[in-house]
């Protein structure tokens, strides 16, 4: 373990010393979070670059390889491509999102549109055989993260994420601020998720990581 905050350790300091923690409103981030996937999506190149969930859905496929019929909660579905070819596939697709604006042609009737990090279980299906979250978990803000994780990991049997490790370049041309907001190397997601669950596959993609996590 890196991080000297992390659960598990404790380290010595000078109590007086600590700053008073700075909590932001969970309704502001909210706000702030679904203003900037609503404008960045309003972007005609940005909407037209290829989608990681569709180059990983592949992938899902070949290493999990989940059963026609399947359930599956796409998290973070953007544009939608990816749980489109996941019901290509023969799956049941729910897709969620903190906002519907990326979403390309009619929303399904199965959307759910709530950040990751929200109590969102209770506006359709509550369970699901998988969750898939592709270059998803570095948009959120950092407070938020593991409760994103831990919120699919109550939801879904087995959870798939892919996971951007560097910065992008559409925030800064765009927002005039990054979108990756959690941009930590494949260490930091590893230690972090090992105590949410069960990871049953870890890869080091360089430019990104690649995870599967079991409930417990």
């Amino acid at each position: 373990m890196s991080d000297v905050g992390f659960v598990g350790e404790v380290p010595i300091v000078s109590v007086a010393a600590m700053p008073a923690p700075q909590i932001r409103p969970q309704i502001n981030i909210e706000k702030r979070e679904h203003g900037r996937s609503t404008e960045i999506w309003s972007v005609p190149d940005y909407r037209a670059a290829e989608s990681p969930g569709l180059i990983n859905v592949e992938r899902f496929l070949e290493v999990l390889r989940p059963p026609r019929g399947s359930t599956i909660l796409d998290a973070g579905c953007g544009t939608g491509a990816a749980g489109r070819k996941l019901q290509q596939e023969g799956m049941v697709v729910t897709y969620l999102d903190i906002t519907s604006a990326g979403f390309e042609g009619q929303l399904p009737s199965s959307f759910i549109e709530a950040p990751l990090w929200a109590e969102w279980r209770g506006k359709g299906r509550r369970w699901w055989d998988y969750g898939f979250c592709c270059d998803v978990l570095e948009h959120i803000p950092i407070e938020f993260t593991m409760l994103s994780v831990a919120r699919l990991i109550s939801a879904c049997s087995t959870v798939w994420l892919h996971i951007a490790l560097e910065p992008d370049r559409w925030g800064p041309m765009v927002l005039n601020e990054p979108l990756h907001q959690t941009v930590k190397p494949f260490s930091w997601w590893l230690d972090r998720l090992y105590c949410l669950g069960d990871v049953r596959e870890a890869r080091d993609l360089i430019h990104s990581a690649m995870f599967v996590i079991v409930r417990k």
